[in-house]
């Protein structure tokens, strides 16, 4: 039989037990083996090696490889704003990594460097009508890509990943420039978090 002081002591250990269950259901993996859903956030991340983020001085981002991305047909009204989404989805991206990301950005490759090597494998516009008139998601824009994360210093890849982001809510249905700037920065915080967790 428990004396108050007991209860007490027993119902903080299970408290503790219960929190620290908690917190770890939200911390993200870091050793090596390939996830699904890493983190509730991240489509799929394979990590090769594990290493110390701090450990960096920076991060650094080559350009976005496009060569992969089918484009709509010259005559359909999407091209042009496929066309202009390649340009725009880097800055984008650097501003959403940026943001989250703990470590400085750049584009200068030094020993102490991490560098994101990234390919963009679906740019689509959906449909600007479909987003006005159904709403709810539909004629979203999509932006997919795989990447890796790379030590600079021996060029070995340490991390994997592939990422898909969608966005169909905008004023009156969604202009295709906002809707891709903002799924790209999006990715690029996802990609933030990715390195953080290390």
């Amino acid at each position: 039989m428990f004396t108050k002081h007991g209860s007490v002591v027993c119902f903080l250990i299970v408290a503790v037990a219960l929190l620290a269950q908690t917190l770890s259901a939200f911390a993200a993996v870091t050793i090596a083996g390939t996830y699904r859903n890493w983190n509730g956030e991240i489509d799929e991340v394979t990590i090769v090696q594990p290493f110390r983020a701090a450990l960096y001085n920076q991060i650094a981002v080559e350009p976005l490889d496009t060569a992969g991305v089918t484009l709509p047909d010259r005559n359909d009204n999407t091209y042009p704003a496929v066309q202009s989404a390649l340009r725009m989805i880097k800055p984008a991206f650097m501003k959403g990594l940026e943001k989250k990301l703990r470590r400085k950005a750049g584009t200068n490759v030094g020993r102490d460097t991490l560098v994101i090597r990234a390919r963009l494998t679906k740019v689509d516009p959906g449909s600007q009508a479909a987003r006005y008139w159904a709403g709810f998601g539909a004629g979203a824009v999509k932006i997919a890509m795989t990447g890796e994360i790379i030590d600079a210093s021996s060029q070995k890849t340490l991390v994997r990943f592939k990422q898909e982001r969608r966005s169909a809510i905008g004023w009156f249905g969604g202009g295709y420039g906002d809707l891709f700037a903002r799924t790209a920065r999006q990715i690029g915080g996802d990609i933030a978090s990715l390195v953080n967790a290390f």
